[in-house]
């Protein structure tokens, strides 16, 4: 399906909690699990020429800090041709696992829109590996996130050991939980906020009231 002019898409997220105890039921191999990080949905909608950084209520992201050139070095297609990255921004001035503040970074884990093809159709899966094949798996200081620049990272991605890692990494101040995606999910029309949420679980800490 052709996207040739910025126009809003609802962005795939979980509503469907579950139990972090559960995480071992759903460690089948089915799923993808990436951790949460605490910040705001972002989606960023860029041709090379315009660039908007929106949320997940289909507003202008606000206090959006990172530079225009920084946000060019993750175009990978033709000037004129429209890129979706769906991801979360870091604006609550939550700590990494050292106690820094990590704040104002781009953490990329989804992609929607590449040369102007919107993918509807392709699968969790597909999209990860697209995300693999523009960007790399350069590592990062951090072990769960890959580097792309200064302030932009992609979060990794986990086929196995989901309760481990929820129980490793939620101590860390800045991720909140857990969340799966059913590897063979093919990516609906994000018309509504509804959509693409069937395929999704996520799990959180008990400690706090978190809406994501």
């Amino acid at each position: 399906m052709k996207y040739n002019n910025y126009r809003y898409i609802f962005p795939p997220r979980p509503k469907n909690a579950i139990s972090p105890e559960d995480l071992s039921f759903w460690d089948n191999r089915t799923l993808i699990g990436q951790p949460k990080m605490n910040g705001s949905n972002c989606l960023l909608f860029t041709n090379g020429i315009k660039t908007f950084a929106m949320n997940r209520h289909g507003e202008r992201l606000t206090n959006f800090n990172i530079t225009q050139d920084e946000l060019k070095g993750i175009f990978k297609c033709q000037e004129g041709e429209w890129m979706v990255i769906n991801g979360e921004y870091l604006n609550k001035s939550k700590q990494d696992e050292r106690g820094v503040v990590f704040n104002h970074k781009l953490i990329i884990f989804d992609i929607l829109v590449y040369k102007s093809e919107y993918l509807v159709g392709k699968t969790f899966e597909e999209r990860i590996l697209l995300l693999d094949e523009i960007y790399g798996t350069n590592d990062s200081e951090k072990s769960y996130l890959y580097s792309i620049s200064d302030n932009i990272y992609r979060v990794k991605s986990y086929l196995t050991g989901f309760k481990a890692m929820f129980d490793e990494l939620t101590k860390i101040d800045m991720i909140e939980g857990w969340v799966l995606k059913r590897k063979s999910a093919k990516l609906e029309i994000g018309n509504t906020e509804n959509n693409n949420t069937k395929s999704q679980l996520k799990a959180r800490k008990p400690t706090k009231m978190y809406k994501y």
